[in-house]
């Protein structure tokens, strides 16, 4: 997953932070559904989406049949007045929120749709500046 965002955020000439962040957040978001989604050991399939929106923002969606989890809703861990204190675990869904610029979340036909969109610097290279925007594609089993 990580060298299709690579190499598509490349193609797409996105700017090198935008990259970092949604690849973050990608993992973060995927890395949960792998671990808490799903209670049983069938096959599943995640599937990730990109989409360019008028040439503003690139939004990351992410599909996955688990149970149902709005991560936009879970209560966040409190914050630390020391770095010994920090429990290991349960900041991603902080992370996501803070590196996205918009997070939504639905549940549609038994999936959770989760999407991410991040906002483009206006310095944006001219190859991603058409009125279609293009989506792009990628799953993955677990």
């Amino acid at each position: 997953m990580s060298a299709w965002l690579h190499k598509t955020c490349e193609n797409l000439a996105m700017p090198e932070s935008v990259a970092k962040d949604l690849e973050l957040c990608a993992n973060e978001a995927v890395a949960n559904i792998i671990l808490y989604a799903y209670e049983d050991h069938k096959q599943h399939q995640i599937k990730i989406r990109l989409k360019l929106k008028k040439d503003q923002e690139l939004c990351l969606t992410i599909q996955d049949d688990g149970n149902p989890f709005d991560p936009f809703k879970a209560v966040l861990p409190e914050s630390y007045d020391k770095i010994g204190d920090i429990q290991i675990g349960g900041m991603g869904i902080q992370l996501m929120r803070s590196l996205a610029n918009e997070c939504n979340y639905c549940r549609l036909n038994g999936e959770n749709i989760v999407t991410l969109c991040f906002y483009l610097c206006q310095t944006a290279s001219t190859s991603v500046q058409s009125e279609n925007s293009p989506l792009l594609n990628c799953s993955i089993g677990v």
